[in-house]
């Protein structure tokens, strides 16, 4: 049996795979669940995904199909003070995700992320990084406005589980 992988995911990933901005990431985020690795993200993961869909007017329940595969750790003052103190070069919700990151730990998990200013902090910290959009290299934010995002056909895919809930 193959080992299981923890990846800590950013929402630059997981909205280009929900909104099919990015055929690759969502064929890797398929193939992990495929394989039972487990997925950790930030609540501010949750918060920054729930936003972006339902401005794009996009299903809920296709949000929770994904959002329920993460172990969601959650955000506190004491985080806050982490991601403010970090020295790398990030914004307010990059240094969020990066701080959540690092309480697991550099060599519990693989950081993925399309954002490219975090992958340089992560790798500085010790992170190995992965970016599966390799299919979308220059987009900016995913703002739910392409054609593929607003064509009903493709808001309805959900992930394939291959794993049952526990």
């Amino acid at each position: 049996m193959a080992e299981t992988h923890t990846w800590y995911v950013d929402s630059s990933v997981l909205l280009r795979a929900m909104v099919d901005q990015s055929s690759a990431a969502r064929t890797w985020f398929e193939e992990r669940i495929d394989a039972g690795d487990r997925f950790v993200a930030s609540r501010l993961m949750e918060l920054e995904v729930r936003r972006v869909t339902r401005n794009a007017g996009i299903d809920q329940a296709l949000v929770d199909e994904y959002i329920d595969e993460f172990l969601l750790m959650i955000i506190n003052d004491d985080l806050l003070d982490e991601a403010q103190a970090l020295p790398q070069k990030l914004g307010g919700a990059d240094a969020i995700h990066v701080a959540s990151a690092l309480r697991l730990g550099p060599g519990v998990m693989t950081l993925v992320t399309h954002d490219a200013q975090m992958a340089v902090a992560a790798v500085q910290l010790g992170f190995e990084v992965l970016d599966p959009v390799t299919d979308d290299p220059g987009h900016g934010p995913v703002d739910g406005q392409t054609s593929e995002s607003t064509d009903p056909k493709h808001r309805n895919r959900r992930p394939r589980r291959a794993r049952p809930r526990t």
